[in-house]
């Protein structure tokens, strides 16, 4: 619509229907602007009492959530007793009547023991918690185990006058499950304290003559309760149904446990005048402990000195009404050409919000393989952050979760690392053969990421009903994609899949367990659940792969991998799984066929007379230690082909050469030469005089520093060129080294 005139006569129908045009917009404007201020004045009076009920309600609220998490921190306390009741040292300590022999040792094994764990730490405001042991006056702590009177002078200096008052706190039954002040041990401390102790002896069927004591930091406590503004005069106190007193903050003197009970609360609610001021006191009782909280705030204000400006809003809405009429009509005149230039801006806005539409969706299988590898590897750490990547994955209507661990490899047995299946023209047109080929037969969306090289894991979920045959399920659908693989590629691959778990925060334990049950595949056992691994066994332990490996050491002279591989059998067949003698004699009648697969691949020139004595010695009674004689005998007759100083100087120079690579590592080693991570560590350190990661770090670190002081590189592509992953990391190792940050050294 264009409302300028022109001087025209032929002009007069259309200045007609721009006036029609004109007077319906003011007039709609008009209407909805009386309406609205009609609305105002009624709706002022019930919008303030709504917002003060709303204030009350919130209150109330938030402490009850608060509350609710001040009974989980009590919870865990017990829970964290509880626990301590279950070790068996720990209930012969603290019934011990003496100090004599084996208490003090005892007592110091237990304060090791409870080093590792910091459960309570962990989830609790807490400064630190001890066992009190009345029989024999001793304090037990994770860092030390020492006599009471030692604790309370030497280690927290407590005020010497109330030594009395502290023993009645540890002895007494009145002063348990009651958060105790303790300003008057620390007189000079700048923060405040409470003292709350566990009676054992209330949690065990038992005698239980120890005392668990737990120091919290006053302002940490309040932190669980922030219903309450404690910068103020507000207060919070906490009884129990006997009326005594549990808890109290910033509570003032003339306020007692008998009068908060007294009160008559409308509603859930009092009111209460101290010092000239007034307080709305809310009141909540727990239904699990029975416990009263009894809270202040202040009471709404937003109505308060509003009495005598009624009139003046009256007025207010009067003048709004005529100003805002004028000026409807002056906008509505003025803004009608801008009403179509903003429709065309709408659809412009439009196609912009459908455009950035399509790049979100575009990113959406990068957030969500990131959302994946959150909850695989466990670093979410809410369940509000799990309820989010769940909605945003789109799987809430799951009940049961899993994780299926799959490798592959192509041309199976062959050890050359970057083999490629025929036709296959890179590493990256390999992932993309993998990847396709699950979302074919695991169906789309499928939520996946990669671990590390040739492995992915698959976040499964399902129903109920499906998770009764999940694993069959998987197990059918493993089969055909690994026939797929084989037939197409010559890839072979293995899965592994854990337990299933009715919460998407857990599910990180079914990737741990994938990923351990994926060991257990062989070649003929490409998929394995993690259910179904035997802990105690009763066949031995002698696969195909030990024997294949036994041969290839002996016939490479390797004495010390012999010597290896004989440990891992003896502690496998043993010292785990304890044979009895007959399944021991089949043990030793395979290795034994194994030694003479060897010895019949003896080179011709082999000395004819260690030979005979070897042969003799096959026909001794079997033994253990005599198999392990005959294959370091075969061992001497093979010969060694290197000896140890010249395979580390070869590893010395593939890791100079190859330090950049971010993967390199004891596996990588051991995989490249042919000998274990173990005997690779102990030899290494023997010749170099530094264990194998220390040695890594100084070349990188050398090669850093090298690159800072002559080069003009990114300090962002620094750790990248030097073989770290993460800049991080990096930098703490480079400031380890040299004292300083790669900053700081380049511009010195």
């Amino acid at each position: 619509m264009i409302f300028n005139k022109k001087d025209t006569l032929n002009d007069t129908n259309y200045t007609s229907h721009n006036s029609t045009l004109m007077l319906r917009m003011v007039t709609s404007y008009s209407i909805f602007l009386l309406i609205i201020l009609v609305l105002f004045l009624f709706l002022y009076r019930s919008t303030i009492n709504n917002a003060r009920d709303s204030y009350d309600q919130q209150n109330e609220t938030t402490l009850i959530s608060n509350a609710e998490l001040f009974e989980s921190d009590l919870n865990i306390m017990e829970v964290y007793c509880r626990q301590l009741l279950q070790n068996d040292t720990f209930r012969k300590v603290m019934n011990y009547q003496n100090t004599y022999y084996p208490f003090t040792e005892m007592g110091n094994e237990l304060q090791n023991s409870l080093a590792t764990n910091v459960y309570a730490e962990a989830l609790l405001p807490l400064k630190e918690s001890f066992v009190y042991f009345p029989e024999t006056d001793y304090v037990l702590n994770p860092t030390y185990f020492i006599s009471a009177k030692r604790f309370y002078n030497w280690i927290q200096k407590y005020s010497s006058t109330e030594k009395e008052l502290w023993h009645s706190y540890m002895t007494e039954p009145e002063y348990k499950n009651r958060f105790l002040p303790m300003d008057q041990f620390m007189p000079n401390y700048s923060e405040k304290y409470y003292m709350y102790i566990i009676d054992l002896n209330d949690l065990y069927y038992m005698d239980a003559n120890a005392k668990v004591c737990f120091i919290f930091e006053q302002d940490k406590m309040a932190d669980l309760f922030d219903c309450v503004q404690m910068d103020g005069d507000n207060f919070l106190a906490v009884n129990a149904s006997d009326t005594s007193t549990v808890l109290t903050i910033n509570i003032p003197d003339s306020i007692s446990a008998e009068m908060l009970d007294s009160l008559d609360f409308n509603k859930g609610y009092a009111q209460v005048r101290l010092n000239g001021q007034t307080f709305t006191l809310g009141k909540y009782t727990s239904d699990n402990t029975n416990y009263s909280y009894y809270f202040s705030f202040p009471p709404y204000k937003a109505t308060g000195g509003l009495g005598g400006t009624h009139l003046f809003f009256i007025l207010l809405a009067m003048s709004a009404l005529v100003i805002g009429g004028s000026l409807v009509y002056y906008f509505s005149r003025r803004n009608v050409q801008p009403i179509i230039e903003l429709g065309q801006e709408l659809q412009t806005a439009v196609e912009v919000q459908k455009n950035l539409q399509e790049v979100v969706d575009s990113q959406r299988p990068i957030i969500c393989t990131s959302y994946v590898r959150q909850l695989l590897s466990g670093t979410a750490t809410s369940e509000d952050e799990v309820a989010y990547m769940e909605n945003y994955l789109g799987i809430t209507a799951s009940s049961y979760y899993n994780v299926l661990y799959i490798v592959y490899y192509n041309n199976f047995g062959d050890n050359v690392e970057n083999a490629l299946p025929g036709g296959v023209e890179s590493v990256e047109e390999l992932e993309k053969i993998i990847e396709s080929a699950l979302e074919n037969f695991f169906g789309t969306p499928l939520f996946y990421f990669s671990p590390s090289d040739r492995t992915y894991s698959v976040l499964l979920h399902c129903s109920e009903e499906e998770g009764k045959n999940l694993i069959l399920k998987i197990n059918n659908c493993i089969l055909r994609l690994h026939d797929y693989l084989l037939d197409t590629y010559d890839i072979w691959l293995f899965a592994g899949i854990g337990r299933n778990t009715d919460s998407l925060m857990n599910v990180w334990e079914c990737y741990q367990q994938a990923s351990e049950a994926v060991s257990y595949t062989t070649k003929n056992y490409i998929f394995f659940p993690y259910e179904f691994i035997k802990k105690d066994s009763n066949v031995f332990y002698y696969p195909p792969e030990i024997s294949t490996k036994l041969i290839h050491f002996i016939s490479t002279g390797n004495t010390s991998q012999v010597l290896e591989l004989f440990n891992l059998i003896h502690q496998e067949n043993i010292e785990e799984r304890t044979l009895p003698v007959n399944l021991l004699k089949y043990l030793l009648s395979d290795i034994r066929n194994t030694l003479l697969k060897a010895r019949f691949a003896l080179p011709q020139d082999a000395d004819p007379e260690a030979v005979n004595v070897l042969d003799e010695r096959f026909n001794e009674h079997l033994t253990f230690k005599l198999c392990e004689d005959l294959a370091l005998s075969l061992c001497n007759l093979f010969g060694n082909k290197e000896d140890d100083n010249t395979l580390s100087s070869t590893i010395e120079k593939y890791i100079k050469d190859n330090y950049k690579d971010p993967s390199l590592g004891l596996n990588k080693i051991s995989d490249e030469f042919q000998i274990s991570e173990s005997y690779f560590s102990h030899m290494f350190k023997e010749k170099t005089g530094v264990n194998f990661s220390t040695y890594l770090e100084n070349i990188r670190m050398a090669e850093a520093a090298r690159l800072i002081q002559e080069t003009d590189i990114s300090l962002n592509e620094l750790y990248i060129a030097v073989g770290y992953n993460n800049s991080n990391t990096f930098r703490r190792a480079f400031k380890k080294v040299y004292g300083v940050t790669p900053s700081a050294m380049r511009e010195k």
